[in-house]
């Protein structure tokens, strides 16, 4: 048996007992220990960490780069120990989401933002004791179907038990197909949460979010939850054309509400008002990389490598980068 100790980003540590050839995630999701996991099998990410010291075997994973590896990233489900090690983990111990749990949810909400994104917002039935953090996302099943999706949650825990989702359609998706044509106001829906360990870094006290399209959830979720909170915040926002932004009206209303935070926004393709032409890589700037920022980044996986790249080559720090990565599923 080898000891891995988890090191939070509130200072926090925990030791976690792993067995030979037992995963990290799996040592600690037995012993109920404050890892943050789902899938357990390399597919979402959730369990994300970084290897600082010790000997350590992974499995081969498409949700890492060969860069990223390098520099000790880690999928806690595809990591065995060799030798006692240390992780560093992108998220505080405290306060501790609460473990994942299925809820019943009522749909109170369903506006069609644009033809491909659909805001769904729930109520959700017995959610006392429900916490999340911002960043983290939910299980979806709608009514009828026996899969369930990931969506990242947009609003924040003050706002439970009402949550926000913003749902990309996807062609021939099977809940794509439940919004367009059963998705009505009063069904029920089941849910699994909260899942995902994509968090923000409140220790910087520059914070950069580049999001794409509904990569945009759970950036919105941690900006509206700073509201009130010392530090200066960039979102640089973006979407393949004019019909798909979406939102407008609200970032806006932030960014003139909020003296901390300035918004930018760009179409690949066309033009719009207020908006420039490019990608949300795009918008950022030199300036905007100041010693000590940390930069958030959420959308499909060829922005995410485009901001990845742009961000090293601008001298970023590989642990300054976050990543949530999301693939539309069917």
């Amino acid at each position: 048996m080898f000891h891995a100790q988890l090191k939070f980003q509130d200072g926090a540590a925990v030791t976690v007992p792993v067995d030979a050839g037992e995963a990290l995630a799996e040592a600690a999701a037995r012993l109920d220990l404050p890892m943050r996991h789902d899938c357990l099998s390399g597919d979402c990410g959730a369990c994300l960490c970084r290897a600082t010291s010790g000997e350590v075997q992974a499995d081969p994973t498409a949700l890492l780069s060969p860069e990223e590896q390098a520099e000790g990233l880690r999928l806690g489900c595809q990591t065995r120990l060799a030798s006692d090690a240390v992780f560093e983990l992108d998220y505080p111990l405290h306060p501790t989401p609460s473990a994942a749990g299925r809820y019943e949810a009522e749909v109170i909400g369903l506006d069609r933002l644009n033809p491909t994104t659909t805001r769904l917002v729930l109520h959700l039935e017995n959610a006392e004791n429900l916490a999340f953090a911002p960043g983290q996302y939910v299980r979806l099943r709608p009514p009828g179907l026996r899969v369930a999706r990931p969506y990242s949650i947009a609003s924040t825990p003050d706002a439970l038990p009402e949550m926000e989702l913003l749902i990309r359609h996807v062609a021939g998706g099977a809940v794509s197909g439940w919004l367009e044509n059963q998705a009505e106001l009063g069904q029920k829906v089941r849910l699994q949460a909260p899942l995902g360990g994509f968090a923000l870094d409140e220790r910087s006290p520059r914070q950069i979010f580049i999001g794409g399209g509904t990569g945009l959830s759970p950036l919105l979720s941690m900006i509206r939850a700073a509201r009130g909170r010392s530090g200066r915040r960039l979102l640089c926002f973006g979407c393949t054309a004019p019909l798909d932004l979406f939102h407008l009206e609200e970032l806006r209303a932030l960014e003139a509400d909020r003296p901390d935070l300035e918004v930018r926004i760009a179409v690949m393709r066309g033009t719009a008002t207020g908006a420039e032409t490019g990608t949300a890589v795009d918008l950022l700037r030199q300036e905007d990389l100041e010693p000590g920022c940390a930069v958030h980044l959420c959308g499909p996986p060829a922005m995410v490598i485009a901001a990845q790249q742009f961000l090293r080559g601008a001298g970023v720090a590989s642990h300054a980068i976050r990543a949530e990565r999301f693939a539309p599923r069917a």
